[in-house]
């Protein structure tokens, strides 16, 4: 028996819908093996077009892992874009908080007073500026579930201050 094959163009909008959901979602998500990026499948698909994005953002952003003060600035500048966009009003303009329901920080040393054993190469005063906790804040105090190291309880306290 030959296989049947079939164009992607012709699924239900509905169904393809469905199956960029369920593609965007984090290894960790789906009990998969954890890969070394576990968002670079759905950031993939956040390139094929505005529609795939707008279905595949939501599922990225359900479970934020923020554990290396790259993925912290990396998710503060992508909040910064969604700000601008907001404001241009521009197509790729879209709300992350709402989306965020469990979100951990842990394991980077941000925003916090110098220390002789940083256990990262960016300087404190430099990492002071890139994060914006008006941005930040309501993401954070949003979420449903908030998993926090002890060395950036600042972080929160912070976050608290802001917006109370």
């Amino acid at each position: 028996m030959e296989p049947t094959s079939f164009r992607f163009n012709d699924l239900p909008t509905e169904l393809a819908l469905i199956i960029f959901k369920h593609a965007a979602q984090p290894p960790f998500a789906q009990y998969a093996p954890f890969t070394q990026d576990p968002y670079s499948s759905a950031l993939s698909l956040c390139q094929v077009s505005k529609i795939v994005r707008r279905a595949a953002l939501p599922e990225i952003l359900h479970t934020v892992l923020l554990s290396t003060t790259h993925d912290l600035l990396a998710f503060v500048r992508a909040l910064r874009m969604q700000k601008t966009y907001m404001d241009q009003q521009h197509d790729l303009a879209f709300d992350y908080a709402p989306c965020v329901h469990t979100m951990s920080i842990g394991h980077f040393r941000g925003p916090l007073r110098s220390s002789p054993n940083s256990y990262f190469s960016v300087l404190i005063p430099e990492l002071e500026g890139e994060i914006d906790i008006s941005l930040l804040a309501p993401v954070i105090l949003g979420v449903s579930s908030l998993a926090i190291s002890f060395r950036n309880l600042n972080f929160l306290s912070k976050c608290l201050k802001t917006c109370g």
